[in-house]
């Protein structure tokens, strides 16, 4: 029996298509925006107050947005929809788990939202994903553009 509901294996992948989903097609009800209201409710002060203080207020949002994502459920019936991927540092998933990119040492430095591996399982259930773009500080592993181009996926140059 299939599942209604899309797998994945590798989180950073998922976050991915959540941000065409999500915020550019608009497929999964009210986009999750957590980044506006951590700048509404702080922006009195988020610039001036000390990088401990900023931490703090964090934590909530990054606890909240994470689990938000990682328990949201994609129905296998929007696969399809996806044509092209595009990861890079400016995307809305990212800022709506760390609204302030604060905090690189607990992420390793971004390694969190980095995609290192995608597996046959996840991108099969993609038949229309004809491209890739990887524009992150951390480039893919040359290993995972081979498979995604082995399994018949362009991958363009970064921007």
């Amino acid at each position: 029996m299939e599942s209604e509901f899309l797998v994945f294996d590798n989180f950073p992948f998922k976050l991915t298509v959540i941000q065409v989903l999500m915020y550019e097609l608009k497929l999964l009800g009210e986009p999750y925006n957590g980044c506006d209201e951590y700048f509404e409710r702080y922006k009195a002060d988020y610039i001036t107050v000390s990088e401990e203080e900023s931490l703090k207020r964090l934590e909530e949002y990054i606890e909240r947005g994470t689990k938000l994502f990682t328990d949201l459920k994609i129905p296998c019936s929007l696969a399809p929809k996806i044509r092209y991927l595009y990861t890079g540092e400016e995307m809305n998933v990212y800022g709506n788990i760390n609204p302030q990119w604060l905090d690189w040492e607990k992420y390793d430095d971004g390694a969190m939202f980095a995609i290192t591996d995608i597996s046959e399982r996840e991108i099969k259930q993609f038949p229309n994903l004809v491209g890739f773009t990887f524009n992150m500080y951390i480039s893919p592993p040359e290993e995972l553009l081979r498979k995604l181009e082995g399994w018949g996926i362009e991958i363009n140059p970064q921007d």
